[in-house]
């Protein structure tokens, strides 16, 4: 596993002085923005947060008006979107090798800024083909979101997801992984905080024809603070993972992601991060 970090930090909150120690801390107004259209190739898509809330996460679907299979269509970016120096949304891009044309939906996850909220990322770097990529928070912070962006024409992203998760322990990095035609490069972004209280993290595995993934709940009486997912081979693509509301799955907020590959069968990972609701 490639691993880099802590990365360079774009925008931070005030945080804790060193060696400082950090009380678990809340996450307060937690809400669900998106955008979708049709969009070209490649073609960057953005949503922004309500005014005074920040992005803790994010993500997109694309889809093309029938059901994908191999390297029909693939997320090519989905990361936090910048201005002046701020977090202020989420933005993702997509390509596809088949007509019709292309739709792109992209989810933030906003939220009143958490204490020692910061958005780092790493420098371009390689990301070898159905590899990890990781990105380290500071010390004593927590992974809460994520993502980052492919910069070849010929690879796309397999995965994007946070790590390690592991028991009760809140992960600390964010991990992303490419597949494509040859070894790509790519930029690697993490959403950090202060340990947050009452948070659950959730990991499962799934396998079936392609596409392959689905629906990630979180627990009775929570909301989806964050998520992500992992379409695992050497060919695998992620076409979706995003952020789903209770009204939408008609039961509980959720994590909802979707792999394809050009195999008769494969697997995924999902992955979803909830709180309690302020």
């Amino acid at each position: 596993m490639a691993s880099a970090g802590p990365g360079t930090p774009v925008s931070q909150a005030a945080t804790p002085a060193d060696g400082a120690t950090t009380a678990a801390s809340r996450i307060y107004g937690v809400e669900i923005v998106k955008q979708g259209g049709g969009v070209n190739d490649l073609q960057t898509q953005s949503v922004r947060c309500p005014q005074r809330k920040v992005p803790i996460g994010g993500g997109a679907e694309a889809s093309f008006g029938y059901t994908p299979w191999g390297h029909d269509i693939q997320l090519v970016s989905s990361a936090p979107l910048i201005e002046g120096g701020q977090p202020v949304g989420w933005r993702a891009s997509a390509y596809k090798t088949v007509p019709p044309g292309m739709t792109l939906t992209t989810y933030a996850v906003c939220a009143y800024p958490p204490n020692g909220y910061q958005v780092i990322q790493s420098a371009t770097m390689p990301a070898p083909n159905d590899k990890r990529t990781t990105l380290s928070c500071p010390a004593g912070k927590v992974a809460l979101g994520g993502g980052g962006e492919v910069n070849d024409t010929d690879a796309w992203l397999s995965k994007s997801h946070p790590t390690p998760v592991s028991g009760t322990a809140q992960p600390t990095q964010w991990a992303l992984g490419t597949a494509g035609w040859e070894t790509a490069t790519a930029v690697v972004h993490a959403v950090c905080t202060d340990p947050v209280y009452a948070l659950t993290v959730t990991h499962y595995n799934t396998a079936s024809e392609s596409p392959y993934g689905g629906l990630l709940k979180c627990p009775a009486g929570t909301v989806v603070a964050g998520g992500g997912a992992s379409a695992n081979g050497p060919a695998a693509s992620l076409i979706s993972s995003r952020p789903a509301k209770a009204a939408e799955t008609g039961s509980r907020d959720g994590w909802w992601a979707q792999g394809s590959d050009n195999l008769q069968s494969s697997n995924i990972d999902l992955y979803v991060m909830c709180t309690e609701p302020v």
